[in-house]
């Protein structure tokens, strides 16, 4: 169980990363760059950084389900 939570906290930090990235890329390349393919890099980031919290989230109250039980 503690692994989906680490494995869900580097999803969250990878996600927060990619929206950084691209970001970064907006911020750089103003009205010369792919401002569209740029949003879905944004959505997808944001998404998947959603997700993650979500694992994060189910894996933390199942242990605390677990620990209710052998308690």
């Amino acid at each position: 169980m503690l692994g989906a939570i680490d494995q869900g906290l580097r999803g969250i930090s990878g996600g927060f990363d990619r929206l950084n990235t691209t970001a970064s890329r907006i911020a750089h390349d103003g009205a010369e760059g792919d401002l569209a393919a740029n949003l879905v890099d944004l959505m997808r980031a944001r998404q998947a950084v959603q997700a993650n919290v979500a694992s994060v989230r189910v894996a933390d109250e199942t242990i605390g389900s677990l620990l209710d039980v052998f308690a």
